[in-house]
């Protein structure tokens, strides 16, 4: 027996030997190529004043005290690497909003815990078929749908103190939670003309999110694929010479160019309703010291539920959401910049009973929000 085991790895692994020397002749290795570590920190303090908290019994606001609060507001741990020529990958984890204080004013999710939980935030890789030409990739693995410019722009690249609220709008809506990561296969690419003063940058994806039956692991009975697609043009700099799915907003007086954004989304029947779509616009605008960015999302869900009187309503529900923000850098020294900031958030949900009751049937948001940040 132990010899029949011993051959079986022996032939296994010669298999994989074998394998491995007919990817090397597919994909060949790049020289020098080794992982790269990372780790990113924001360590946030802040003191709030006038804080108040509903009291349920007594149908009142309670004011509570003053308080200073320290948190790390958020925190990545990874690795990336590019193993073979054109063939990347990216894995991060987190450790978001250790030790924020929930009646603090900042805004953002409830304390990580006593002991914190550490969780995989991406995991994909990119695949280039042909090294140098950015018109097509194939990206897969656990990444956010390419929709939004606020969603799908790093919290580490956007120049205002914190993100727009508006992204955890439209991620919830798209895949069902905050994080707004799902598991999916992207295709997408850069077109620049020859005086790289136009281009297109286009992504379309697959997703299949899984948050609404059997405890977050299915879509339950009815299955429907989420499917996004977004295309940007550039005019003057593009944003991007290489095609990449991360995106950048400050360009620190190297850029000066507008770039133009249009995408949807749109997910059929599945457990929780009947249908899910969403459309969105954006815009960056770069010119030189000056830094301007600005999107929209509108958001409907199709659904029906009961009513008292044992009749089936069915509705659309609609919503949308979205942000607009300023800078300016100013030069203090060779490597040294100050960026005052202004921005405006605005969520526009159902404010009557019947709207929300639609929104809660289709797990979607009712209600209005706005947000000024200014730092």
């Amino acid at each position: 027996m132990n010899r029949m085991i011993l051959l079986a790895t022996a032939i296994m692994f010669a298999q994989a030997l074998y394998g491995q020397n007919d990817f090397d002749n597919w994909i060949k290795k790049k020289e020098g190529a080794r992982i790269e570590p990372f780790m990113m920190v924001q360590l946030w303090s802040s003191y709030s004043m006038g804080q108040e908290v509903y009291n349920a019994d007594a149908k009142q606001y309670e004011a509570v005290d003053d308080r200073f609060n320290l948190m790390l507001r958020r925190v990545r741990l990874g690795f990336r690497a590019e193993p073979y020529e054109g063939l990347k990958f990216t894995v991060a984890g987190a450790y978001d909003l250790i030790g924020r204080d929930v009646l603090a004013s900042p805004v953002g999710g409830a304390n990580n815990g006593s002991l914190p939980n550490f969780g995989i935030w991406d995991a994909f890789m990119q695949w280039q078929p042909h090294k140098g030409k950015q018109g097509f990739n194939i990206v897969g693995g656990y990444f956010r749908p390419q929709l939004s410019r606020e969603s799908i722009t790093s919290g580490w690249a956007t120049n205002s103190m914190e993100k727009a609220m508006s992204q955890n709008y439209i991620r919830t809506h798209l895949v069902g939670t905050g994080p707004g990561r799902a598991l999916g296969l992207n295709l997408g690419g850069l077109f620049l003309n020859a005086d790289k003063n136009l281009g297109l940058n286009y992504n379309l994806g697959i997703f299949n999110p899984l948050t609404i039956a059997n405890g977050g692991n299915s879509t339950g009975k009815d299955f429907s694929p989420l499917l996004v697609g977004r295309v940007v043009a550039y005019f003057g700099d593009p944003e991007q010479t290489e095609y990449k799915i991360g995106y950048d907003i400050n360009y620190f007086g190297q850029r000066k160019g507008l770039s133009l954004g249009f995408g949807g989304a749109w997910q059929g029947q599945t457990g929780l309703f009947d249908a899910s779509y969403a459309t969105e616009a954006d815009l960056l605008f770069n010119w030189g010291p000056l830094n301007l960015d600005a999107d929209w999302n509108f958001m409907w869900r199709d659904g029906k539920r009961a009513l008292p009187d044992d009749q089936e309503r069915i509705f659309t529900y609609a919503s949308n959401t979205g942000h607009a923000r300023i800078g300016y850098n100013l030069v203090l020294s060779k490597k040294y910049f100050l960026e005052p900031t202004f921005m405006l958030m605005q969520f526009n949900g159902a404010a009557g009973l019947t709207g929300q009751a639609d929104a809660k049937a289709v797990g979607a948001s009712s209600g209005s929000e706005r947000t000024y940040d200014a730092g």
